[in-house]
């Protein structure tokens, strides 16, 4: 018990300490201000490009856990070590860029009311998540994956369903899928059973920082705009009760996050389209490839993957089109 606490304040503290740096970095360029939203969302997804660093190594090399444990705090430790350095210097840079308002919106009751009403929806779905109650592996085999791996023999080596030695092997493109090598780690180095780890911790730390992403996301939908707080907490209680509503149906696109939130799928319509929203939204072009390149560390062929990367070029396509558009009407 107590590791697994261990386990969850190390996560939030990676996720939120990178996550600041890498926005802060993205601040200097695009001139935009960040908050702890999109930060521990941006971090959260630089704990998966790290541990697909780790996890491609690995099957490069020997296949084993214990190297791959070793990658990954090799790597950890650097990256952490270069983003302290660089969070000191870029809070620096800021803070004297930075200038404090003196007026702030005045919030109106009915604003409050719905967002304490997004709130209350926000902390049932997490709950509920967490709490492990609509779970549904049905075609998932990632607790059979980690539980082989642990084992001890190189990865992949062995299937896990059978326990028999795989006649062919699987293909490149599934082995480099880093999600299960990243928890085995995790059930490696703080002792947390299989079970616990990919049913409340992980479902729980990428619930909430997908549901970061889409408070960052309504910022930057209805920045400036009157009634910000009103609109913002539509938005976030909308997407709430659309998962409650496809956890009806096992085909809606919303049914993994409450059924399966460490898998791939839930984690690319939960996390990665919100933040990708967000960053195209905020025009922070640059940082959009982050969730575009993450889709492929996490998502099986079979499940669609390419669907972020549709999103970023029809995005910016549209604002191509558009903006051709507007000048040949100031040019007529």
């Amino acid at each position: 018990m107590v590791k697994t606490i261990i386990l969850i304040m190390f996560l939030a503290i990676v996720s939120a300490f990178s996550g600041r740096t890498l926005m802060l970095m993205s601040g200097i360029f695009s001139k935009k201000d960040t908050d702890i939203f999109s930060s521990f969302s941006a971090g959260s997804l630089l704990v998966i490009v790290i541990s697909f660093v780790s996890h491609f190594l690995t099957v490069t090399g020997d296949g084993l856990i214990s190297t791959e444990k070793r990658y990954s705090g090799i790597l950890m430790v650097a990256a952490m070590t270069v983003g302290y350095f660089a969070f000191v210097i870029l809070t620096v840079i800021r803070g004297k860029k930075e200038k404090e308002k003196s007026e702030k919106e005045k919030v109106k009751g009915t604003a409050v009311i719905f967002a304490l009403i997004a709130v209350v929806l926000s902390a049932a779905c997490f709950i509920t998540v967490v709490k492990a109650e609509r779970v549904n592996s049905v075609g998932d085999e990632t607790l059979e994956t980690i539980v082989t791996f642990l084992k001890g023999s190189p990865m992949y080596s062995t299937d896990p369903l059978t326990g028999s030695a795989y006649a062919e092997g699987l293909p490149s493109r599934y082995k480099i899928l880093c999600l299960s090598g990243f928890y085995s780690v995790l059930c490696e180095a703080f002792g947390t059973p299989p079970v616990t780890l990919i049913h409340s911790v992980m479902p729980g730390f990428w619930f909430v920082s997908g549901l970061f992403a889409m408070i960052a996301l309504s910022g930057a939908l209805f920045k400036g705009s009157k009634d910000a707080l009103l609109k913002r907490s539509v938005l976030v209680s909308a997407a709430i009760l659309f998962i409650f509503a496809a956890d009806l149906s096992y085909y809606a696109q919303g049914f993994a996050v409450l059924s399966s939130m460490w898998t791939g799928a839930a984690i690319r319509i939960w996390v990665l389209i919100p933040f990708l929203l967000y960053c195209l939204f905020d025009r922070r072009y640059v940082l959009a490839l982050l969730p575009v390149v993450c889709e492929a560390f996490v998502c099986r062929t079979q499940y669609g993957i390419g669907f972020a990367a549709c999103i970023y070029a029809g995005y910016i396509l549209f604002m191509l089109i558009l903006k051709r558009r507007h000048r040949c009407s100031e040019a007529s």
